[in-house]
């Protein structure tokens, strides 16, 4: 038993600074170029599409690009400027 807590705790902590490394990425990357930020968006909304189709049409739901967290015209705006 001894054992098998002291590999739960290892794993906890390799899972920790794995999920810390990959947030410092993250922050690099959005640092760099925004686009990482519009990758992200549209990879969210791809999921949620595939969420709401998988529902089979069971439930109808409408999105507009609010909703999807697109904000395309907000992204549009912001790259004018």
């Amino acid at each position: 038993m001894v054992d098998k807590a002291r590999q739960e705790k290892q794993a906890t902590v390799v899972r920790a600074q794995g999920e810390a490394r990959s947030a410092e990425l993250i922050g690099d990357a959005i640092k760099k170029s925004r686009s990482y930020v519009d990758l992200r968006r549209i990879e969210n909304a791809r999921n949620i599409a595939s969420i709401l189709q998988e529902a089979g049409g069971k439930n109808k739901l409408y999105l507009d690009a609010n909703g999807l967290g697109l904000n395309v015209t907000e992204a549009y705006e912001e790259k004018k400027n």
